[in-house]
């Protein structure tokens, strides 16, 4: 990576909950496919801020006020949005949206946040307050029910939150196969002049439906290594005590699809040869941590990350300077464990730079590409990317800063554009990530062959690289350039060729090379191997191989 106040409105209330029977449960998890509204442009409302909100919460009085039970007058639901890190539609215009119309999944076990639109009839409307009670009901009968008030002067609008109202939710009540409703009444002020209604504006008319929550497990694992750094007049270690860690655990936690995170601290890599100032040397730690990760031999679904401090050098690249960097965008495969490290800056008191690298580089591990963003030039970005200017699409909420992301001025984190925050468009690739490298660990999941490939990594400027062995497969369609070989010598006489995935590193001029190795490298008479790739051929001997890391794997 190359570095180039909303109202305090989602306030948390007591829930009350009730056991019952024979409540509707629903089926499907209404998350497939879909788009939603695109929620950019002008809006009156400033950068992400704290709302002071926890939902799990009482409010100041330590009790939610008795409710009125007048249904709204005058005023209709028009659409809901559930948001646990990104806003996706579940209610519009009176009808549940299903899977179709939905543009991101909704993990379970998140505190989520649900934000209620409302259209009011303007040539008799009075300025006032109104609830909004959302009932939960779960597929056991068991019922939660959160109100929240809010003064509505007009129709709701996408580009202000003072428009709508809000309700915080907490994550026991996002389970798979819940039910919702939302229900209007009158909290106050002159409502009486205006006609009746024969019952409380509803979300959805039919009666309640799913919520849509999906049944998967999602767990990421990340192992973060502080870096013993010395050379020269820099002398500096990464402090990640319980408070250093936990922005990186929220950041982490807040923009990825997750039920839980598994986040644990390594012990110190000492470094005292790499000079952290100049690009060559910070090309030559990530190099190292890929090859420490290799040594650790954690699961293949850990995510290792380098923490460095040099003393506050900028390492000059391109008119910017490098804050992190990973080895490639790796697929959903055990063989391409090796990948899945990376190195970045410590945060730094004040700023957030750190904890936006961290979360942009393990996101290359993750297999995501840059996104491109106006005046912040970024190699190899995703063409796919829908929204304009790498925009997030829709609004965004953490889940532990309990702060509201604004559409209209937040850019994906895998741009070099700030204020950061995840889109849609990445929450949902990650989902489907996470839910693979999660099912690595059921028990039932079919351990991966008994195999031998070589890794190494490579400048193609220089020819520079660096070779080990680790268990694990190639799989067929993970080659990204299927015109790389690598040959093994036996003499002048070649005895086996082997397709390489060769994988461009998210900076600079280095790949990563992987290689499936058939037992014919291990016998006495193979002398050397040549990486063979459209621009360059590469041969080193076999004694330059380390064969010494195919070992199990084992927990951090």
């Amino acid at each position: 990576m190359v570095l180039s106040r909303l109202v305090p409105v989602l306030a948390c209330l007591a829930v009350t909950a009730a056991c019952g029977s024979d409540s509707p449960t629903g089926s499907g998890d209404g998350t497939e496919g879909g788009s939603q509204d695109d929620e950019s442009g002008p809006a009156n409302t400033d950068d992400a801020q704290d709302t002071g909100v926890d939902p799990s919460a009482a409010d100041s009085t330590g009790a939610t006020p008795e409710p009125e039970n007048v249904p709204a007058r005058n005023v209709r639901i028009s659409r809901v949005e559930a948001n646990s890190g990104v806003a996706v539609p579940i209610a519009a215009d009176g009808e549940w949206v299903g899977g179709s119309g939905r543009n991101a999944p909704l993990p379970k076990g998140r505190d989520t946040a649900f934000r209620i639109y409302l259209d009011v009839e303007d040539d008799a409307w009075v300025s006032r307050e109104l609830e909004a009670r959302l009932t939960v009901t779960q597929p056991d009968g068991r019922e939660a029910m959160y109100a929240e008030r809010g003064e509505v002067s007009e129709d709701s609008s996408l580009t202000s939150l003072q428009s709508n109202i809000l309700l915080g939710v907490v994550a026991e009540d996002i389970q798979p196969g819940a039910t919702f409703q939302i229900e209007l009444y009158e909290a106050g002020g002159d409502y009486q002049s205006l006609p009746e209604a024969s019952g409380p504006p509803l979300a959805i008319l039919a009666g309640p439906d799913q919520i849509g929550i999906e049944p998967t497990e999602q767990s990421m694992k990340v192992l973060l290594v502080p870096i013993d750094y010395s050379f020269g007049s820099c002398d500096a270690i990464p402090t990640l005590d319980e408070a250093g860690l936990q922005p990186y655990a929220d950041a982490m936690f807040q923009q990825n699809p997750l039920e839980t995170l598994e986040i644990q601290v390594g012990s110190p890599l000492v470094v005292n040869d790499l000079d952290l100032s100049g690009s060559n040397g910070f090309f030559g730690l990530l190099n190292r941590m890929v090859s420490y990760r290799a040594q650790l031999g954690v699961d293949p679904n850990v995510y290792v990350y380098g923490l460095f401090d040099n003393c506050g050098a900028c390492i000059g690249e391109g008119g910017g300077c490098l804050l992190g960097v990973a080895p490639g965008t790796p697929g959903a495969t055990q063989g391409e464990a090796s990948q899945r490290a990376a190195i970045g800056v410590q945060f730094l008191s004040g700023s957030e730079v750190g904890i936006e690298t961290f979360v942009h580089e393990i996101g290359h591990t993750q297999g995501r590409q840059h996104i491109q963003c106006p005046g912040a030039q970024s190699a190899g970005p995703d063409p796919s990317y829908p929204h304009a200017d790498g925009g997030i699409g829709v609004w965004g909420f953490g889940v532990r800063d309990f702060s509201i992301r604004n559409a209209s001025n937040h850019k994906d984190y895998m741009s070099y554009c700030s204020p950061t925050w995840v889109s849609d468009w990445q929450w949902s690739a990650t989902f489907t990530r996470i839910k693979a490298l999660t099912e690595w660990d059921q028990a039932d999941m079919v351990p991966p062959p008994e195999s031998t490939m070589l890794v190494g990594t490579m400048n193609t400027n220089t020819g520079e690289s660096q070779w080990w062995t680790e268990p694990g497969v190639v799989a067929p369609g993970d080659a990204l350039a299927s015109a790389s070989t690598v040959v093994l010598l036996d003499g002048d006489v070649e005895i086996h060729v082997s397709a390489a995935d060769v994988d461009p590193w998210s900076e600079g001029p280095w790949v990563t090379v992987r290689a499936n190795l058939p037992a014919q490298a291990m016998v006495a008479t193979t002398a050397a191997f040549e990486l063979r790739t459209p621009s360059r051929t590469v041969r080193f001997n076999k004694d330059a191989v380390r064969f010494d890391l195919a070992g199990s794997r084992r927990a951090p």
